[in-house]
């Protein structure tokens, strides 16, 4: 996988995942963050050879780095947590830039990890990874066959399951986030899907505007998150 943007590859270097190639723009001096011990790999490079390797309009600040996959965790590995212990389940999210900012914001109010489903979500890249600025490197991924399986396995771990929909029964502030808690957030267009739903524990809305309570998914997971935090006492300066 090829990340790019100054954050996004200082974060990967800095947490030791595996460097095949780094690519640095010509005339621009390398960057003091990259190690000794990976500067043989790497290749400098004219501004348009970036744009050949990116998507288009990819703000790379110059510089890219290629690295093995991001490796999917199975939820099976949420069974042994602590009590205080928050993920979040990302039901059809599939606009990167939407998904890499959930994953930033994640890891900024210290969440466990973000779950995805393995067919009908975003996968992750490098425009997440960019999005992410990092996050990615501090928290984890977890890939589910079927959603709606894994909240149930989820409950059986002792987690609390609360899906974020505009029309919910009570407001987020609420309801009891305390200990091991899922919250699902839907996708950009549909939202949550019903199974998910109907698998919830609690079904709970943000109080915004009546005159206009839509937000963006990354925008809702944040205000969910920073809930969640504050209930459970997260320590975040640490």
């Amino acid at each position: 996988m090829l990340i790019y943007g100054i954050h996004a590859c200082k974060s990967a270097i800095d947490m030791g995942r595996r460097i095949t190639r780094i690519f640095v723009q010509k005339r621009k001096p390398l960057p003091k963050w990259v190690p000794q011990n990976v500067a043989n790999k790497v290749r400098y490079i004219e501004t348009h050879e970036f744009g050949n390797m990116l998507p288009k309009h990819a703000v790379h600040q110059g510089i890219a780095v290629e690295v093995e996959d991001t490796a999917l965790h199975d939820i099976t590995e949420l069974e042994h947590t602590p009590e205080r212990c928050v993920v979040a389940i990302l039901d059809g999210v599939t606009d990167p830039h939407n998904f890499g900012a959930i994953i930033r914001t994640a890891a900024a109010f210290g969440l466990r990890g973000v779950i995805v489903s393995e067919k009908s979500s975003c996968k992750i890249t490098g425009t997440v990874a960019k999005a992410a600025s990092g996050g990615l490197d501090c928290i984890d991924a977890f890939s589910a066959t079927n959603l709606s399986r894994a909240i149930e396995q989820l409950k059986k771990y002792g987690f609390w399951v609360v899906s974020l929909c505009e029309r919910g029964e009570k407001f987020l502030h609420e309801v009891d986030l305390q200990g091991r808690v899922c919250l699902i957030l839907g996708s950009e267009g549909d939202g949550i899907r019903r199974l998910q739903k109907e698998h919830s524990d609690f079904v709970a809305k943000l109080p915004t505007n009546q005159n206009f309570p839509t937000l963006n998914v990354s925008t809702s997971a944040a205000v969910a998150f920073y809930e969640a935090a504050k209930q459970n006492g997260f320590d975040l300066r640490k």
